[in-house]
């Protein structure tokens, strides 16, 4: 075995390099098999596991270092490999990082992906860190990532101390250069942690302009308007404007109509009918409210009518829509049924020096005088 065949390399080295790789496939193998089983055991007690789903991060970087490491090990016994040993090593330690930083950022979301969904029963709660999830991944992505060039660096015998010094100096004189834009990203961090915006809120801003909030980014937050336009507006602009939250602080929202019925009407029996129409619409109206009890509330003697406002339970504006238009066409069917009558206005108008109108049973006045209806 001592005799060299090829640059110093002998059968000991082939055999030695080619039993390493040999190991080094036969542990992925295991390691992949563990795993795979680790995570369907896993999933069969519960189908979104965190450990499953942190095992799903780490697998392939794990199989990817084994991998990486017996190459490594058999590449560097091969006598001409040993003179750029040093080299060879660093080059592996920078990859092995670069790996390790991945797999630490693939956890980290799927981390927080999997806290979002088990708090998804608590709908405000969820509804806010949902909202904060993309910022949050990208920053801690951004963070973990200046951490492991740091640490490349010095594996690789940069001085990071002076560059941290000059990277201080330079943060400085950008931070002078970027108001703007770092005004704009720190109102972002507040209106994501105060909460009371939040992705998928509908929001109704000074000067009628309304909308779905489809994303909080770190400069501009983007508002999806019911017509599918999008309005971006910077983060600093919306942090000082006057908002109004319709699912803030919760959820539903009430739905108001105004309903006028004639004054000949009995209002009780026309309450009754009512709400018997507004529980049946509203138990077969999907978005409305379960177990939502609705209202009647005589409020105004009109001008041609008594007018009253009914209450209803919607989760959301387009539900609120839904309902209203569900309510309004019920509404009117039963109310044609029962004979009520939902007046409309009406006016007279009398002539200047004209006699009073008589009944139609007596004989018509003169000419040109009178009073139309």
């Amino acid at each position: 075995m001592s005799t060299e065949l090829i640059a110093g390399i002998n059968l000991g080295h082939i055999v030695y390099s080619v039993s390493v790789l040999l190991v080094t496939f036969v542990v992925s193998l295991v390691a992949r098999l563990i795993t795979s089983r680790l995570k369907s055991r896993l999933r069969k007690k519960t189908a979104t596991s965190l450990a499953a789903q942190i095992i799903d991060g780490i697998d392939e970087p794990l199989l990817g270092l084994i991998l990486l490491w017996g190459v490594f090990l058999a590449v560097i016994g091969l006598p001409p490999v040993g003179v750029y040993a040093t080299p060879i090593r660093q080059g592996f330690t920078v990859f092995a990082i670069i790996m390790v930083v991945y797999t630490i950022i693939r956890v980290q979301g799927d981390a927080l992906t999997w806290y979002v969904r088990r708090i998804r029963r608590r709908r405000p709660q969820a509804k806010m860190m949902r909202t904060m999830l993309p910022m949050a991944r990208r920053t801690n992505s951004i963070i973990l990532l200046v951490i492991g060039i740091l640490v490349i660096m010095d594996q690789l015998g940069i001085a990071i101390a002076p560059l941290v010094a000059g990277l201080g100096i330079a943060g400085l004189a950008v931070a002078l250069a970027l108001q703007g834009t770092l005004s704009d990203f720190f109102a972002g961090i507040n209106i994501l942690t105060d909460g009371s915006i939040r992705v998928g809120d509908y929001i109704e801003l000074e000067g009628g302009l309304a909308g779905y909030v489809d994303q909080i980014g770190w400069r501009t937050t983007r508002i999806r308007m019911l017509a599918d336009n999008m309005i971006i507006i910077p983060n600093s602009r919306l942090a000082s404007s006057i908002a109004t939250n319709y699912n803030f602080p919760a959820e539903e929202m009430s739905v108001y109509l105004t309903v006028g019925v004639a004054y000949s009407s009995d209002l009780d029996h026309v309450e009754r009918v009512t709400l018997e129409v507004a529980k049946q619409v509203m138990g077969d109206t999907e978005g409305s409210v379960e177990g939502y009890e609705p209202s009647v509330w005589f409020n105004n003697f009109a001008d041609s009518n008594i007018t009253f406002w009914v209450v209803l339970r919607a989760y959301g504006q387009m539900e609120m829509w839904r309902l209203k238009h569900n309510f309004i066409k019920a509404l009117l069917r039963r109310y044609n049924q029962e004979g009520i009558e939902i007046s409309f206005p009406a006016r007279s108008l009398y002539f200047k020096d004209s006699p009073p109108l008589r009944d139609a049973t007596d004989s018509p006045g003169p000419r040109g005088g009178g009073r139309a209806e």
